[in-house]
């Protein structure tokens, strides 16, 4: 398996962690190193194991469900570091109903001892342009 092939397979690991809403799967992709970092949208930059972590414990708690359909997937990996650009095409169901969002993911791995574990995820909700927007929604 090629480095790139290797770094896809744990950029998909990271989104079916995701999806089970269960922090211990979470924890298993992520580099356990204090220089982690994590932004997710409409969030601050979190950096280090706990409050990264925290982060995705109160995102499991008030989740029901969620499934990814990723786009757009590109990687490049450069010796021990990697990084995937993506969409993030997510339905999810929260307590008080359900989502759907596009978002713009950049996610940076770094291979520890043969395996590629996930250090940084960035996503930011992707808003439709000023062009694809119908005039009677615009308030």
């Amino acid at each position: 398996m090629s480095d790139v092939e290797a770094v896809l397979r744990a950029n998909t690991s990271f989104y079916r962690a995701f999806e089970t809403l269960v922090l211990v799967n979470m924890e298993a992709v992520w580099l356990r190193v204090p220089y982690i970092k994590c932004v997710h949208p409409g969030w601050g930059l979190l950096v280090g194991w706990g409050p990264v972590m925290d982060s995705w414990q109160r995102i499991f708690e008030n989740t029901v469900a969620m499934r990814f359909t990723l786009t757009d997937v590109r990687a490049q990996v450069v010796g021990d570091f990697a990084w995937v650009t993506l969409i993030e095409n997510l339905e999810g169901e929260q307590r008080n109903g359900r989502t759907t969002a596009q978002i713009l993911a950049t996610n940076l791995f770094q291979r520890h001892e043969g395996h590629w574990f996930i250090v940084h995820h960035h996503a930011s909700t992707v808003y439709p342009s000023q062009a694809e927007i119908d005039p009677q929604q615009m308030h």
